[in-house]
């Protein structure tokens, strides 16, 4: 695990911010009494006054049992209950990054997603004072508690059919503007043009809420119905996704509401405003069968910071449960979202969204948020590898729709842009790899 003083804990290569530009000085090895079969992996970034093993020793203990409370001492099935360390990346004596086991004996035989939580961070792991810094960095499941997610019911090729595009092409779309003031007619004529440009996905804005002037039954039949419009005229297809704005235990019906008015995919915030526990429970509904987007907004908020869950958790918790598309960030940009901004963290996001993970289907990585023609072909090669191809959904918002000449004609220059891109590259002798 430790090779020429550097961590290997991801295959890829990834850095937590924490430790970047910081030497690995050693390796402890400890070693968990609960096999990986057992037990659910946690890796935390810690710092702390002491020593950062004595100081990863207690947490791991009071993240699950807590001290033996009561009589007598501790029981044999109470020691047999509490997680431990099985390994410590030491980068000085006050911190390190540490993994943990905490055993699956502890949870019931429901639904392991919200019990693997709560065993993760849903104590007081975050809140602590005996250190001053803490990060939710990394989980791995047995196979066992595993099989009980659905992944993407499609991923990139399932997507890729419903639109009638093959391998190599990415997926070109767009994101309804503006977020807000716009009849549900507006949002129909803004979608048809898109379409008829070559758009291939289409979402709602996050701030889209359903208000009076812009009802979200009124606006999904207006755009289905500009859509076919689009097709019949181009044989373009295009898929939209509205945001399903509802409560929690209103969410399955208003989906399929949302369904029988013409949705071909839906949108949901599986961080703030639903969480990925409620995706899971779309993705397993038998009448769900469309794309699910899982909208990122609010991420950042709980991915920086001293005490944190990096982004990292967060993706491979919307791919297990089934989030088709997910919003990473946009290579090149430095203006716009917080995540942009960091290389090694997108480069890292990527690839978690396509490990081999058995059973469980790719997550598509979503380009957005300042895309314009100027960083499409960074983008492009950014996400381009001989299985995928170009595996990316590239959605311009203002970009493509503000185009001066109207949203088709937006359209069209992505879409020109990207055939011209891989069909050079591809003369040159340049393929995916």
């Amino acid at each position: 695990m430790v090779k020429g003083k550097t961590l290997e804990l991801w295959e890829d290569g990834y850095l937590p911010e924490e430790i970047q530009g910081k030497p690995l000085k050693k390796l402890v090895r400890i070693g968990s009494r609960h096999s990986p079969e057992e037990a659910v992996e946690l890796v935390f970034y810690l710092k702390c006054a002491g020593d950062v093993v004595e100081v990863a020793s207690r947490l791991a203990r009071d993240e699950t049992t807590g001290g033996w409370v009561g009589r007598g001492h501790p029981t044999a099935l109470f020691k047999k209950s509490m997680a431990d360390l099985d390994r410590v990346y030491v980068y000085g004596k006050d911190e390190g990054i540490i993994v943990m086991r905490t055993p699956v004996s502890n949870m019931s035989g429901q639904d392991p997603l919200y019990q693997m939580m709560m065993l993760a961070v849903g104590g007081p792991v975050l809140e602590f004072v005996y250190y001053s810094a803490v990060a939710f960095l990394d989980f791995r499941l047995p196979g066992k508690l595993r099989k009980k997610f659905p992944g993407p019911a499609f991923g990139l090729e399932g997507v890729r059919k419903l639109v009638g595009s093959e391998r190599p092409w990415p997926i070109l779309g767009t994101i309804v503007k503006p977020c807000a003031g716009l009849t549900a007619r507006e949002v129909a004529q803004k979608c048809y043009l898109a379409a008829r440009g070559g758009c291939q996905f289409i979402k709602d804005d996050e701030k889209m809420l359903g208000p009076d002037y812009c009802e979200a039954r009124k606006k999904i039949r207006l755009v289905a119905q500009a859509l076919r419009k689009a097709y019949e005229e181009t044989g373009n297809r295009c898929l939209y996704a509205p945001h399903l704005v509802a409560r929690a235990d209103r969410l399955l019906d208003t989906a399929r509401r949302y369904l029988e008015w013409g949705a071909t995919a839906l949108m949901l915030n599986v961080i703030l405003g639903h969480n990925v526990e409620v995706l899971k429970i779309l993705r397993e509904c038998r009448e769900i069968t469309v794309p699910l987007y899982a909208h990122s907004g609010g991420r950042s908020g709980l991915s920086t910071g001293p005490r944190r869950i990096d982004d990292t958790v967060w993706v491979k918790l919307v791919r297990l449960c089934g989030g088709d598309f997910f919003q990473h960030g946009v290579f090149g940009v430095e203006d716009v979202h917080v995540a942009s901004r960091k290389e090694n963290l997108l480069n890292h996001l990527v690839r978690v969204m396509r490990e081999k993970v058995p059973g469980i289907r790719d997550t598509i990585p979503v380009a957005a948020g300042g895309l314009n023609l100027d960083r499409l072909e960074l983008n492009l090669f950014r996400h381009c590898e001989k299985q995928y191809g170009y595996g990316v959904a590239l959605l311009a918002g203002s970009h493509l729709l503000n185009d001066p000449d109207g949203p088709e004609n937006g359209a069209r220059r992505f879409s020109a842009l990207i055939q011209n891109i891989i069909k050079r590259k591809a003369g040159a002798g340049r393929r995916p790899e």
